[in-house]
């Protein structure tokens, strides 16, 4: 009997969903979820008994929990692959000497085609691509429905590669806006939604400098000057620091009302 191939689809920036040739499946409950939330943290690579019942139980797990464990993971393997014989071979979800692997190609997680988006969008950008960047980037964050796994949210492990992610995504805006920039064709959209990102993150300096850039370059000197003034406050108010030099430099040619590029 051939092999039957599944398109499946695990999108872990947001809330847990699984698509099973293009049809969302239901995964169960919520400890069954953080089961298959843990094991995606690093697809391909054993995790052991103790490491999911930690990232499902992170503060106290319960009587029983090797069962429950052996439970959630024997449902989750027949959702994962409902046209699977009894005892024919798992191809995806798997226990192993070393613990429990979830085999996944990578292109079916959401994390792994963001970052590779990402990573195209940045060479685009710096091969003088800006269009090409922005349609990149966006269909990169368009990958994006919320925080990374917060099924775990709780486990320390969940929470480093959140946190990872999290900081991707902001490179992947800055990446965007400075295309945008640079496309010489998005000053109104960056002037209106720069403000926001810049305002949500005062300490992160590149959001300052295209906000500045980009004020400046649609004849709002004076808004740019205060948008430096703004960020130079709340460094040295959060971190006793000054701007660093690309803020100060930027705002050095602004006030001396230099020209500036795309």
């Amino acid at each position: 009997m051939p092999t039957v191939v599944h398109t499946i689809h695990f999108n872990v920036l947001g809330p847990l969903n699984v698509c099973l040739h293009g049809r969302p499946v239901n995964l169960g409950s919520a400890r069954q979820r953080a089961v298959l939330s843990a094991l995606l943290l690093a697809p391909g690579r054993p995790m052991t008994a103790e490491e999911l019942t930690e990232a499902i139980w992170p503060r106290k797990a319960p009587a029983g929990a090797a069962g429950c464990l052996h439970s959630y993971v024997s449902h989750l393997r027949r959702v994962l692959e409902p046209q699977r014989a009894p005892r024919e071979r798992d191809n995806l979800l798997r226990r192993q000497p070393n613990g429990y692997v979830l085999e996944v190609a990578p292109e079916s997680l959401d994390a792994i085609r963001f970052e590779r988006l990402l990573q195209e969008g940045r060479a685009q950008l710096s091969a003088g691509r800006p269009q090409q960047t922005i349609l990149t980037v966006r269909e990169a964050l368009a990958l994006w429905r919320g925080g990374p796994h917060p099924e775990v949210s709780d486990y320390p492990g969940a929470a480093q590669v959140a946190a990872r992610y999290e900081e991707l995504r902001l490179l992947a805006l800055e990446t965007l806006w400075e295309a945008e920039l640079a496309s010489e064709h998005g000053m109104t959209l960056l002037t209106d939604e720069l403000p926001a990102l810049s305002r949500k993150f005062p300490t992160r300096e590149r959001f300052s400098w295209l906000l500045m850039k980009a004020l400046y370059r649609s004849g709002r000197r004076a808004e740019a000057i205060d948008a430096y003034h703004h960020t130079r406050r709340t460094l040295a108010e959060e971190y006793g620091i000054d701007p660093g030099a690309e803020l100060q430099e930027l705002f050095g040619r602004i006030i001396c009302g230099d020209p500036l590029a795309g």
